[in-house]
């Protein structure tokens, strides 16, 4: 019933023609407030009916279920229900404050790193530090960059992020850099409405815009 009650939802509000009305948003904050906030408030300037919700977050919010409209992530979608792409890449880095660098051949290693132990950078530090021991854990990927500044220990970051913080020195290892593919996500019943529309393009254009920043090469 309550899927019901969701599409029926859903396929009303995907008949609004109107440029006025919520949007939901979610992403990483990795993205949500150096690229993706900019280019909203941008759209808010010329469409000041939208109103957006951005929702930063590393779980997946379901779009079916309507807790967002629009989902930005660093994996592929799954479900015939959701309309994605893919719309750009995220080069990370590993990353250390000048004190660890220097303390690197000495000693153990102590890492810097997400919850899911499952995501593809957690499994890279894992693979270039195999003896080293988790020191600090978060979601939240402006936490780990701060942590690592810090001086707690090693973190895979993005570079975009990372290579403008003076506190930082990007380590250089054998093991091949990790780049992330990044995706668009939207349910098929709200994919034509304008304003969802609206902030998708917005969006997909600050990527576009930004994607020298966000994916450098070596």
């Amino acid at each position: 019933m309550e899927a019901e009650v969701l599409a029926a939802e859903r396929t009303i509000t995907g008949k609004d023609v109107s440029l006025e009305g919520l949007v939901r948003l979610t992403t990483v904050d990795t993205l949500a407030a150096r690229i993706v906030t900019p280019a909203l408030a941008a759209l808010q300037a010329r469409q000041p009916g939208i109103i957006v919700e951005l929702v930063p977050d590393t779980r997946s919010l379901s779009l079916s279920k309507r807790e967002a409209d629009i989902a930005l992530r660093m994996s592929r979608f799954e479900g015939h229900e959701v309309a994605a792409r893919r719309v750009g890449a995220l080069a990370m880095g590993l990353y250390a404050s000048p004190d660890w660098a220097e303390r690197l051949e000495h000693g153990p290693v102590r890492l810097v790193t997400v919850l899911d132990d499952h995501l593809p950078e957690a499994k890279w530090l894992r693979e270039v530090f195999p003896e080293g021991t988790i020191g600090f854990r978060s979601n939240s990927r402006e936490v780990q960059l701060s942590a690592t500044r810090s001086g707690a220990g090693v973190a895979a970051l993005a570079r975009y992020r990372a290579d403008m913080e003076p506190g930082l020195v990007r380590l250089r290892t054998d093991v091949p850099d990790l780049t992330r593919d990044i995706w668009l996500g939207v349910h098929v019943d709200m994919r034509g409405m304008p304003r969802v529309r609206a902030v998708m393009d917005a969006v997909v254009e600050a990527l576009r815009s930004n994607s020298a920043i966000l994916d450098p090469g070596s």
